[in-house]
């Protein structure tokens, strides 16, 4: 009897995780894992920090080798090899492999899990030999070898660094960059960094690029690269010149779909292969995994494109697994199969020493989506305020106005920014809300958390503000409120040594401890917007 085959097009996080988790369920399939590059499973988000030498080991990168993957999963393993045709009707796809040799390998099931491709504007001068991306790991080994040591490309010395994109990859390759003595410029074209976030929530990330020496250019799109002179330069839509020796392009990236479009497989509005729960395309016997394609979103209810290590890996497993159980002639509702229930978009980035995190929707998100919410900020502590090397953590999270539902949650600070947001993300899958926070049963001792953490604060505050004990502004609100007919005072309840230190404009300042008896200071006929430094003396 014939043995089944099982063809993988890519490694990495989705395409090994699926050929591991094939070979788990049965040893009585052919698996065969094609891929491109000559790594077959490598930590794509180590990479930036391999640049700095942060990680300094490059072996470190690599998560296994095509020798020891084949040789525990029994897997044939064929780097330096690309998917070049595919004929879904005939069940083969065409190969070409690194030395020119081609071959057309017949396949019982077929899982693409083929990533993304780079985004590559169409800027002139764009291919220069000084300006690398950060997605495998030739990548940064011309990098490395580019800089040389210590900082001297091809002789001539390297001072300068300019990122191209604000978003994960290009801040973690600045923030490398700086760590390695460079002056360092980033451009971003959106009028912030980090788009993914609300605007308020990603300026610290900014003020902590600015206060270790990095330039910070947002608003302003790269249109060429040039020289002048023997200077390399990017010029932006403003007309701003700046020089630079070493350039980094992080534009992001596209679903690589180009094999999904030759077998005519559906695609989505996000540009990504349509799948279904079990990842399964348009074709039952093809199945799509990780950045390649579609996943469903569980706040917005609908499919998205987000490219995450997290997600990949779960999609390649649950696709391997489903794959596998096909070619032993398991029935559909075989209590075994693998769904995957969608994604949060849950993510974090550390930029010089600050981290921010999000999870599900952003306020911009609900807006662009018409979706009714409420928004919640609380600042507190990485872990209790007496215990020294205490840092400050702002949680913002979206619920709805009417159930209390989460939606999703943004935070920005110090260390244990990802803790928070875990326990957010973890609630919105759970289907919590608000007031749920107030109960959360949390780990305390004073050098990891509160007593009251973070999250179980921003419960209290926004369960008083769902009972109408506490009303509350957000920034955005209040200065709304400021433009309106009937302006609200401003009354900071700080300090006096605070206040003088820097304050709102127009604002009142009565020191909450002094508040009771100087009452008759305060206006009786306008609204009051009680202000301090986090919250707690002004509720």
């Amino acid at each position: 009897m014939k043995t089944r085959r099982l063809v993988i097009v890519g490694g990495v996080a989705a395409g090994a995780s699926a050929a591991a988790k094939a070979r788990r369920v049965t040893e009585d399939i052919e698996i065969v894992l094609v891929e491109a590059g000559p790594y077959i499973s490598f930590a794509n988000c180590g990479l930036p920090y391999y640049v700095g030498g942060e990680i300094a080991r490059r072996e470190s990168l690599f998560v296994t080798t095509e020798a020891e993957f084949g040789r525990r999963f029994r897997v044939d393993v064929r780097t330096g090899t690309r998917a070049v045709d595919l004929f879904p009707e005939e069940r083969r796809i065409e190969l070409s492999d690194s030395s020119g040799g081609g071959e057309v390998l017949e396949y019982d099931r077929l899982i693409l899990a083929t990533g993304t491709e780079p985004l590559e504007p169409p800027i002139p001068g764009l291919r220069r030999e000084n300006v690398f991306t950060v997605r495998t790991v030739p990548d940064v080994d011309r990098i490395r070898a580019f800089l040389g040591p210590p900082g001297t490309a091809a002789g001539k010395p390297v001072r300068r660094a300019v990122v191209m994109g604000g978003g994960y990859i290009g801040l973690e390759t600045a923030e490398q960059l700086l760590g390695l003595g460079l002056e360092v410029t980033l451009v971003e074209m959106a009028p912030q960094l980090m788009p993914g976030l609300d605007a308020e929530m990603a300026f610290p990330i900014r003020r902590a690029l600015e206060n270790a020496g990095a330039t910070v250019v947002t608003g302003d799109g790269v249109i060429e690269l040039t020289e002048r002179g023997s200077v390399a330069m990017v010029v932006t839509e403003s007309g701003r010149g700046i020089p630079f020796d070493v350039g980094i392009q992080a534009f992001g990236g596209r679903p690589n779909v180009e094999l999904a479009r030759r077998a005519a497989l559906p695609l989505g509005e996000t540009g990504a292969a349509m799948v279904d729960e079990y990842q399964r395309t348009g074709r039952p016997e093809i199945y799509a995994a990780g950045d390649n394609c579609e996943s469903f979103h569980r706040v917005l209810r609908q499919p998205v494109n987000i490219p995450l290590a997290g997600p990949a890996n779960k999609m390649g497993r649950i696709a391997g697994n489903n794959a596998a159980l096909d070619l032993l002639g398991a029935a559909e509702d075989d209590p075994r199969r693998l769904r995957f229930r969608g994604v949060l978009g849950t993510s974090v980035v550390r930029v010089c020493n600050r981290y921010a995190a999000v999870t599900g929707i952003t306020e911009r998100q609900a807006k662009l989506r018409r979706i009714a919410y409420e928004v919640t900020y609380m600042v507190g502590a990485s872990h209790a305020g007496y215990y020294p090397g205490a840092e400050s953590i702002i949680l913002k999270i979206l619920h709805h106005p009417r159930t209390g539902m989460l939606l999703g949650g943004q935070a920005v600070g110090g260390e244990g920014v990802d803790k928070r947001i875990d326990v957010i993300a973890t609630a919105i899958l759970g289907g919590l809300t608000v007031e749920d926070l107030e109960q959360l049963d949390l780990c305390y001792a004073p050098p990891v958390g509160s007593a009251k953490d973070v999250p179980i604060m921003l419960g209290f505050a926004g369960a008083n503000m769902r009972r109408q004990q506490m009303p509350a502004l957000t920034p955005a609100q209040f200065l709304e409120e400021l433009a309106g007919s009937r302006p609200p005072l401003v009354l900071d309840v700080r300090t006096r040594r605070e206040f003088d230190e820097g304050h709102l404009e127009g604002a009142l300042n009565l020191p909450v401890d002094e508040l009771r008896g100087r009452l008759d200071e305060l206006p009786a006929d306008r609204p009051i917007a009680v202000h301090c430094h986090s919250g707690y003396r002004s509720y």
